[in-house]
């Protein structure tokens, strides 16, 4: 052996007796100091990703009235978000964690930001262009100018847009398909596991004397080498240090893991909104109420948006979002030092939303925005003639509820305008909109949770009072009018049937949308208060960039803030259903067959995390067989996959139900909970499937 490798190989064996020092430290503090070495072990471990592999394949877009130009600014233009807690260039800097901390010392990673493993969180790859100059996956997007907690100075946040969670990708054969509009594949759960392993590695190298080639490689990429001294080293190792230790004290409780394809989008909005934001954390409540990602073609024109149809005005939705995934909020400012000023890019909102829907479709009968994807040449071919029975077996089963097909006159006769009173005086939207029908929970049976959230969640956004009574902690500021239901009233023994007077003012009549006026409190309404802080939040951008009351009308597209909860669950037309496995609300069904199947021939675990396209039964191909009944495996397999347990709260597969147990001579309220029909055949199932194809 010569000398330079003996020196070489003392210099790893002594880096990594200081590495095992560290860690002994570290169990040593963290004893100290309240949380197990495990814990910090776990921290510093990062999970274990399915390997991808796209190079072997052809790109295809199905036709969606997109061009590629348009495709790439949706798919990088900026929301303001901050999703990601680093700068732009410590993402880019920034090492992949080691999957086993003794190899820490031993040689150089690759990067964080490589697609060759950010793809294996379920992103989609994404050329360079001038929308995107350090080519990220779909769904990155850069603001300037943004400060965020530990790091000092003005920097480029990197932040996710409408794009991460609402494009999709299969693959069948060698042919990876790109839908604009669909359900991502994500896990963001695992994303932020392996950030904070691998920032909180970098930390660790930083701290071990001869082991901080990591920490060196990353300063030198994110300060550039002229920059790279050793006041400038120091600080930026006390950002990583100070950025660490703040999302160590950052809430993180999971009840139900969301796992690829899902999301619990409205706790985590309200988590980011009522808790993180302004540091109430008593406001943090657990993940539990996962979503599979929503695709949103057609959906610009509904008379109500999300799976519980609780939202009408689409830039409160797609401002909703942009905090959700952490755009900068304000909520301790005075108010006249402008509280509820964010860093929301309102005018990109309002792009994103005008190129998804285009313009009013009514006059000519068809949409014109981002439409469904049609069914690829590429894929088996339909069978017409069977499509045919299945487009009979829709209209018996399916269409009551899902509206007729979109290519169909009886489709458009279902746009209205939706009515609406302030202060009594009766108003509607300005244009006609899709009335889309919310079906109630004891009917449609599918999992609870998520509509749950908005009639269970309240928030505290008071002040706090001291002995005296003198409040020394103001308020969130909450002050708006909000649009929503007005109450039942109770009976009235003096009036019998007032209920139901219909010469009672509005604001008393049971259901009619009525303006009320939302202010702080300890226990407030999570969904009104919600829609008066986006409401705030739109307002405050609007004078701060000197745009008028009538341009922010233009904005809002004539609809009001009106929100709604414990309506049920949204049955939206199944135009390019085929394309949005997994199934219902909550992911949990891998296919149309199984969907359409008895309640007992659906699968009990689901395999979330594959795109291979199973054009057959309709949906995920999976690569698991576990019966019912059978122990459940870990939440992640050894591929690094999602297990879905639908035994798990928030997970039912249940509801949506084609039943031996239907009667068809009773009304939906005397069938039992969850049945909608009676039990199909297999070709009767196989038929609609065939139909679904051509919608």
């Amino acid at each position: 052996m010569t000398t330079v490798n003996s020196r070489l190989l003392y210099r790893w064996f002594k880096g990594l007796l200081w590495l095992l020092l560290v860690l002994a430290l570290i169990a040593l503090v963290s004893w100290l100091r309240g949380p197990s070495f495990g814990a910090v072990i776990e921290g510093l471990t990062p999970p274990h990703l399915p390997k991808v592999d796209y190079s072997g394949k052809q790109r295809v877009w199905p036709q969606q009235n997109w061009d590629a130009p348009l495709r790439q600014k949706y798919h990088h233009i900026s929301q303001g978000t901050r999703t990601l807690p680093i700068p732009l260039s410590w993402l880019l800097a920034l090492e992949r964690p080691v999957d086993n901390l003794l190899t820490l010392p031993f040689g150089k990673r690759g990067k964080f930001s490589d697609d060759d493993y950010l793809l294996r969180f379920g992103f989609i790859g994404s050329e360079r262009s001038e929308h995107n100059p350090h080519g990220l996956p779909v769904g990155f997007a850069a603001t300037p100018s943004q400060n965020l907690p530990g790091v000092s100075g003005q920097v480029t946040a990197v932040g996710f847009n409408c794009a991460a969670c609402h494009t999709s990708h299969f693959t069948y054969g060698d042919t990876e398909y790109i839908i604009e509009g669909g359900p991502a594949t994500t896990d963001l759960g695992q994303l932020t596991s392996a950030l904070g392993a691998a920032l909180g590695q970098t930390l660790l190298s930083s701290k071990v004397p001869l082991v901080k080639g990591r920490f060196y490689r990353f300063a030198d990429a994110v300060l550039g080498e002229d920059a790279a001294t050793d006041a400038n080293i120091s600080q930026l190792a006390k950002d990583l240090e100070s950025l660490v230790e703040y999302l160590a004290g950052l809430p993180a409780a999971v009840d139900t893991v969301e796992g690829f394809t899902r999301l619990d989008a409205l706790n985590r909005i309200g988590n980011q909104v009522f808790a993180l934001d302004p540091g109430k954390f008593e406001n943090y409540v657990p993940i539990n109420a996962p979503v599979n990602y929503p695709h949103i073609w057609t959906s610009s024109w509904f008379s109500w948006v999300q799976y519980d149809g609780s939202i009408m005005n689409p830039l409160v939705r797609n401002t909703g979002e942009a905090m959700g995934v952490s755009a900068y909020l304000d909520t301790r400012s005075p108010h006249e030092e402008r509280r509820f000023s964010s860093s929301v890019k309102v005018d990109n909102l309002y792009w994103i939303e005008q190129s998804l829907s285009g313009t009013n479709p009514l006059p000519e009968q068809r949409f014109n925005g981002l439409l469904s994807p049609p069914w690829p040449e590429s894929l088996p071919a339909v069978d017409r003639a069977l499509a045919q029975t299945g487009a009979a077996l829709y209209r018996e089963h399916c269409e009551a509820c899902h509206l007729p097909a979109p290519d169909s006159e009886r489709f458009w006769s279902h746009f209205n305008p939706v009515e609406y009173y302030v202060n009594d005086e009766r108003r509607e939207t300005e244009q006609a909109l899709l009335s889309v029908h919310i079906i109630p929970h004891a009917q449609v049976g599918t999992d609870p949770a998520q509509g749950e959230v908005l009639v269970s969640r309240t928030v505290n956004t008071a002040g706090m009072g001291n002995s005296n009574g003198f409040s020394n902690f103001r308020g969130m500021g909450v002050g708006t009018e909000v649009c929503t239901r007005a109450p039942g009233m109770p009976p009235n023994p003096y009036r019998p049937g007032y209920p139901d007077d219909r010469s009672a003012p509005p604001s008393r009549q049971a259901g009619k949308l009525v303006n009320v006026a939302v202010s702080d409190g300890p226990n407030l309404s999570f969904a009104l208060a919600l829609g008066a802080v986006v409401q705030q939040v739109n307002n405050e951008w609007f004078l701060q960039n000197y745009y008028s009351a009538a341009q922010q009308a233009l904005f809002e597209e004539g609809r009001p803030n009106c929100l709604q909860a414990g309506q049920g669950y949204k049955a939206r037309p199944l135009n390019g259903v085929w394309a949005t496995a997994p199934f219902l609300h909550n992911g949990s069904v891998p296919t149309v067959m199984a969907l359409l199947s008895p309640p007992d021939e659906r699968p009990c675990f689901v395999e979330l995390g594959g795109i291979e396209f199973d054009p057959v039964h309709l949906g995920l191909a999976q690569d698991i067989e576990l019966a019912c009944g059978e122990e459940a495996p870990a939440k992640y397999g050894r591929n690094g996959r999602f297990i879905l347990d639908t035994s798990v709260p928030g997970n039912s597969n249940r509801g949506h139900e084609f039943s031996s147990r239907y009667d068809a001579t009773k009304s939906w309220w005397d069938q039992p909970m969850g049945v909608i029909g009676p039990e199909l055949e297999e070709s009767e199932r196989l038929a609609i499937i065939e139909y679904l194809k051509t919608l």
